[in-house]
């Protein structure tokens, strides 16, 4: 059985990730535990449900119940008086968490420069595979899979190939999507970490594209946008990925913001 932690603010979106969590799990036994914080911050004073966060968690809990039709599914509703990093840890410790789901604010890019703070906060602190789910996305299943990557990180490979092991991923295409300012030959340590993940993939349907532009967030929209592709995931090493794809990718009229999930992988987990 799996342990997936999953972050509600009682908003619209925490709501959607709820919905997408159930749907990704249809078909597996799962303890859901749903963590909402009560710490004073300004997104806590601007919601009005935390004026009776008691209530609303009880509401939660039966609008949650009714929507899962899955019996193996069970549900521990959590409460923390601490803020939400700490709380996540807590959470992660105590209860053998695989997965951690979050929300992420429904605003085009160029509304926003990056994605909610806390999206940020957990992903960067927290030793744990996240999955953003944006407020427009649906599950309906991994068909197409992009992997993010500037062939850096030597573990990407079998970060990668860990995903394999998981129902969603059994037919899916993977491509692997190679990431660059300029158009440059990779040096002696990416293109050995190239060959792994290409050893590791040589029984599974995958591709290896390349993409050069100053801005990389737009060669990423673009490929997802090419392949319809259902899931972006990345490294959460990769910093550098991550502050210009997720963090503050400086770009207007990115789509994979607000309809693509985003996984990031920890190399805590392997």
């Amino acid at each position: 059985m799996k342990n997936i932690l999953i972050l509600t603010d009682f908003s619209d979106n925490s709501w959607n990730s709820v919905v997408y969590a159930l749907n990704l799990f249809k078909n597996k036994t799962i303890h859901f535990y749903i963590l909402k914080t009560l710490g004073k911050t300004k997104e806590y004073l601007n919601n009005s449900n935390n004026e009776n966060p008691n209530k609303a968690l009880d509401f939660l809990l039966h609008k949650i119940q009714n929507s899962s039709i899955n019996k193996k599914h069970t549900f521990t509703i959590v409460k923390n008086a601490i803020n939400i990093v700490t709380a996540t840890k807590e959470q992660l410790k105590e209860n053998n968490i695989d997965l951690i789901i979050i929300g992420t604010n429904d605003l085009t890019s160029k509304e926003a420069k990056n994605i909610h703070p806390i999206s940020e906060e957990l992903i960067t602190k927290v030793p744990c595979d996240i999955l953003v789910v944006p407020n427009t996305a649906s599950y309906a299943g991994y068909k197409q899979v992009v992997f993010a990557t500037e062939f850096t990180n030597f573990l990407e490979a079998k970060l990668a190939y860990n995903l394999l092991n998981n129902a969603p991923f059994k037919n899916s295409k993977f491509g692997f999507l190679y990431l660059s300012k300029k158009e440059k030959p990779l040096n002696k340590d990416q293109q050995w970490n190239k060959e792994t993940l290409n050893d590791y993939f040589k029984n599974v349907t995958h591709s290896f594209i390349e993409k050069f532009n100053k801005k990389l967030a737009i060669s990423l929209d673009e490929y997802v946008t090419d392949t319809n592709a259902d899931l972006i995931i990345t490294a959460a090493k990769n910093l550098n990925l991550m502050e210009q794809l997720i963090f503050r990718p400086h770009s207007s009229n990115l789509n994979y913001i607000n309809k693509t999930p985003f996984l990031v992988l920890n190399q805590n987990t392997i």
